[in-house]
């Protein structure tokens, strides 16, 4: 795994489905952002099931799919009800990254060309793992008193 910053500006006016449209897409959900989404692309006589499966694996989790690229680039994350974007990202470091419903980044995945990928099903359960933690750490300590109770 490659230890590459990763520039994030939601602020870039050039891009062709701004953050205001991206979060009303999202509409409360979470979603995976990949730079280079054909590098996650499954090739062979079998795709047609494999886009399947992806694509149920993404609406059980209730995680959308997002490609930084045109929608020659992105193949198979329209192809499973996801979209594109340019927002202003490093394209020459390779990731993906979990983002939450305001577009934060939560996690991210950098990658060489040489690293053994993850399929996009292992990376969707990994993205509902990490909005399910942060729900359910969110939740218990909203319930938990700010000054310990005595007794």
């Amino acid at each position: 795994m490659s230890n590459a910053a990763v520039k994030y500006d939601l602020s870039a006016p050039d891009s062709p489905l701004p953050a205001a449209a991206l979060r009303r897409w999202l509409h409360g959900r979470w979603a995976l952002l990949f730079s280079h989404a054909n590098d996650f692309a499954a090739y062979g006589f079998e795709s047609d099931r494999w886009l399947v499966h992806v694509q149920e694996a993404f609406a059980a989790a209730d995680v959308r799919p997002l490609a930084l690229a045109d929608r020659q680039e992105a193949g198979w994350v329209t192809e499973v009800g996801g979209c594109t974007t340019t927002l202003a990202l490093d394209r020459s470091t390779r990731f993906v990254m979990t983002l939450d419903a305001s577009l934060r980044p939560r996690r991210t995945f950098a990658y060489t060309q040489q690293d053994r990928l993850p399929s996009p099903i292992d990376l969707v359960a990994l993205a509902r793992q990490t909005r399910d933690r942060s729900l359910t750490g969110w939740a218990a300590a909203r319930n938990r008193p700010a000054i310990p109770c005595r007794r």
